[in-house]
């Protein structure tokens, strides 16, 4: 099993609005920031027997360290057992739409193996300064480097799967114009509503007063 890792800096910065200074809030260029962390550990598989299952379970196991949840697979080579080895991972709790399987055989010897991936993200929050050490100085936005540097630590502590401080690929766009079929359907029905009774009065026809000191005969036999 092989390890690569590589480091990105994800820097968040914080808005604040109020009704005191129409002035912008500049975030300072040396304002700490996220550091995530990516690592990569990689397993070949010749099969899926007693042995090489196994194997699969503590390799999830390990790049995971407990959060299979949060370990992102891609799964190259033979589409059979690729298929088998992404089986196994769900069953351990890997989400299936951190799986991923690509077919890419380079020879007839290597059609039946299979090269698993586990990649996973590591947030390490910023250290910040306390607020009576930094400031704030007066008419100045000097907050950033105290309030908003502890909110990116909160957010790096607290975050499930880091990978979705660089882009979240879990949560699916929605379709707004499906969204708004009911507001539509909503409307139609109450214009419908309205012509139908405008409709039902226009064709409405006054009854006929009966006259006084008359009487029915057919009522009366």
């Amino acid at each position: 099993m092989s390890l690569r890792s590589a480091c990105l800096l994800i820097a968040l910065t914080t808005s604040v609005g109020g009704c005191t200074s129409p002035a912008s809030l500049d975030v300072e260029p040396t304002a700490p920031a996220i550091l995530v962390q990516r690592e990569i550990y990689v397993l070949q598989l010749g099969s899926l027997s007693g042995g090489e299952r196994q194997r699969l379970h503590d390799f999830i196991a390990s790049a995971s360290r407990g959060r299979p949840d949060a370990v992102h697979l891609d799964i190259i080579g033979s589409p059979r057992l690729g298929t088998q080895a992404a089986s196994q991972a769900r069953a351990m709790g890997v989400g299936a739409y951190n799986i991923r399987l690509y077919d890419r055989r380079t020879d007839q010897h290597d059609s039946f193996a299979v090269r698993v991936e586990a990649v996973v993200y590591e947030a390490r929050p910023p250290v910040c300064a306390s607020l009576s050490i930094v400031g704030p100085s007066v008419n100045d936005n000097s907050f950033d480097q105290t309030l908003g540097c502890s909110i990116r630590n909160n957010l790096g502590i607290m975050i499930n799967d880091p990978r979705d401080l660089l882009d979240n690929e879990a949560v699916r766009a929605s379709n707004g114009d499906r969204a708004a079929i009911p507001v539509a359907t909503y409307r139609t029905f109450g214009r419908g509503d309205h012509s139908n009774l405008d409709h039902g009065a226009n064709n409405r026809v006054p009854s006929q007063p009966a006259p006084v000191g008359t009487t029915d005969e057919q009522s009366l036999r």
